[in-house]
């Protein structure tokens, strides 16, 4: 969720192009501003005061305030409701364009009030439009909802198409913002073909910016890439600083994920040294947030902690979600540094700020209005289709009569026909039925996959964190024992929820999650110990891998702990395999070390919680044990299938 608030933020600026467009000349300006001066129409001064103070909102938001002020001071007749509300429109989006939120909410909020009191459904779905946009970016998840799915039951009915692709856009970026990654992404791609069939250009370089911030999280880095690169492609039609700065963030997190640390600190730093000639302080603030980040990884925690501590410094959006983005990195930050208590008084700020943003209350709410509103939207298309359904059966009975009059036998076929159409319409229910249930049966699934995991990886935060400030190694091992057992179930979790099957693992993919999880927790890397993972393209169940993945982090952890002593030279390396046959699978671990003496290994066995545990598990498996401590130690585990 770290970088969806940045996408959702690029989403508003082209939210509402009306306000101008970066591909007119600065001559539109000076003509504007040479119609103000010189025309005797009062309706014509009046037009160039509006269209200048809606040009000027992206390029010189204080001019525009200013241009706003005067038109409601000199020029527009403040009863004039249609006339008020574009002044404060243009209010509104300068205080937006400055990142001061709270300011623009109140005007978008009483332009939402007006509109109600007068039954103006586009400009309610307007302002409603904009008040989700902020309150999502102000951490209220909630009001954010309840406004977006006002605006979006208005388009369905009377919107454009450049409306519906617009409001499709956010809806996309609220379900990344509530943790929906495939609901999100579908709905992204769903506007991009939207915005291909208007050819608009801003929205297209908006959806793209916003599809490669969802591919980097999911992984597939080459998408990322070309879909941030098309938003570059699209940005040539707007190229303005704050659009470049969008570019060069988005591209820096992507080379964050890919590991190519340098290269991502240069492209935050271009996006920095952008945003601190800008107007918006939430812009400035995430680039401070992504500097930090880059920073801590960079091992340079006291320039990150700096930029870090910028983010409260700015009281003109006050966004929930950026103070917990800067929370989480400081407590890692102080941590890394060694400095414990900065680091559990930064992350208790942090626990508190996600529990108000993520309580099972609101995540309830919004789940039940979500599928109340896609429930209203499917009743309305059923009406639509029961509607076209009586014209098609009224046709198709005046043919039927006049079928029947001019031929019995060809009338006859008719009402034959007319059944079997029937009935495969009840089959086609039925069928559309049993699909709409498997889709909310996989949406639940991944929900629930989604939480297990994000309860496991807390109560590892919370293991990893107590073992920091326990001097005694035994007591500290067992804690980070199990942080890595709880681990090696959280990331089963998390390869069920990204991937498309929920009911079966790719053991490969988890097992190499699992070892450089255990490797991390022993500050090893992969140049220290070599590994080799082959687990042949293996499938298994849910149930399975649980108990096989918990044997695994045991037995890597007792080779990392005791075949590689301190006096042993040589390279160390562990294989982990796993195959099958007709009626088995083998697991072997295997390690080059210095191997288990016969009595150490008989002590263990009947001392060790570890040697227990992996007794107890292949004893759930009806599995089979085999060690051998030529060149090394090999354990062999065999189970049936």
């Amino acid at each position: 969720m770290k970088q969806y608030l940045i996408c959702l933020f690029f989403c508003f600026i082209f939210c509402n192009l009306s306000f101008g467009q970066d591909a007119i000349p600065d001559a539109y300006q000076d003509s504007l501003q040479l119609v103000i001066d010189s025309a005797k129409s009062i309706k014509a001064k009046k037009e160039a005061y509006f269209l200048l103070g809606e040009y000027l909102v992206q390029r010189d938001p204080d001019l525009a305030e200013h241009l706003a002020n005067k038109l409601k001071k000199e020029v527009i007749n403040l009863k004039d409701s249609s006339e008020l509300r574009r002044t404060n429109y243009i209010l509104a989006a300068s205080h937006r364009w400055h990142g001061d939120y709270k300011t623009a909410l109140d005007y978008y909020n009483n332009i939402y009030n007006y509109s109600k009191r007068q039954n103006d459904s586009i400009d309610i779905a307007k302002s409603a439009h904009f008040i989700g946009t902020i309150s999502m970016f102000l951490g209220n998840n909630v009001a954010s909802q309840n406004k977006l799915l006002e605006a979006a039951k208005i388009y369905d009915n009377i919107g454009s198409a450049k409306q519906k692709a617009h409001i499709n856009k956010t809806l996309a970026g609220f379900y990344l913002n509530v943790d929906q990654l495939e609901k999100g992404k579908e709905q992204y791609l769903k506007a991009l073909t939207q915005f291909e069939k208007l050819k608009d250009s801003a929205g297209l370089a908006s959806v793209n910016a916003n599809l490669g911030m969802v591919y980097t999280d999911l992984g597939d880095y080459e998408k990322a890439e070309y879909h941030l690169m098309k938003q570059k492609e699209y940005n040539v039609v707007f190229p303005t600083l704050r659009e470049m700065g969008f570019h060069h963030d988005f591209l820096g997190v992507l080379r964050q994920e890919q590991n190519r640390l340098n290269e991502a600190y240069d492209e935050h730093l271009k996006a920095l040294k952008i945003r601190e000639n800008l107007s918006s302080t939430y812009n400035l603030c995430e680039s401070k947030i992504n500097m930090g980040e880059i920073l801590i990884k960079l091992n340079r925690y006291n320039e990150a902690i700096s930029h870090l501590k910028d983010v409260f410094s700015f009281e003109e959006h006050e966004s929930l979600y950026q103070e917990l983005r800067a929370y989480d990195l400081l407590a890692e930050a102080y941590e890394k540094k060694g400095d414990h208590k900065s680091a559990l008084t930064n992350f208790k700020a942090f626990k508190k700020i996600n529990d108000s943003i993520y309580s099972n209350e609101s995540i309830e709410i919004i789940a039940e209005k979500d599928a109340r509103y896609n429930q209203q939207k499917k009743d309305a298309e059923i009406a639509l289709l029961n509607k076209e359904n009586e014209i098609k059966e009224t046709k198709l009975s005046r043919s039927r009569a006049i079928m029947i009059i001019s031929l019995i036998g060809l009338g006859l076929l008719g009402v034959a026909a007319i059944v079997l159409l029937q009935f495969n319409k009840k089959i086609k229910k039925k069928n559309d039925t049993i699909t709409k249930a498997l889709k909310d049966r996989e949406l639940l699934l991944h929900e629930t996959h989604h939480r297990v995991k994000n309860n496991l990886q807390m109560v590892s935060s919370l293991l990893n964190l107590q073992s920091k400030y326990v001097e005694d190694k035994d007591v500290y091992e067992v804690l980070q024992k199990g942080r890595n057992r709880v681990q090696s179930m959280a990331l089963l979790h998390k390869n069920l929820y990204v991937g498309e099957d929920l009911t079966t693992v790719d053991i490969q993919n988890y097992f190499e999650g699992l070892v450089k999880s255990i490797l991390n927790s022993y500050n090893k890397s992969e140049d220290d110990v070599a590994f080799h993972i082959d687990a042949n393209n293996l499938k298994m169940d849910v149930e399975s891998v649980i108990p096989i993945g918990l044997i695994v982090n045991e037995l890597v952890t007792n080779s990392l702990k005791h075949g590689f002593p301190e006096d042993w030279s040589g390279n160390p390396s562990i294989d982990v395999e796993m195959q099958e046959d007709e009626s088995n699978y083998t697991l072997r671990i295997k390690d080059n070390g210095v191997g288990m003496e016969e009595n150490l290994k008989q002590k263990a066995n009947e001392t060790s919680f570890g040697q227990r545990l992996i007794r107890s598990l292949s004893q759930k498996l009806k599995a089979s044990i085999n060690i051998n401590n030529a060149n090394g130690t090999e354990v062999s585990i065999t189970m049936p299938k």
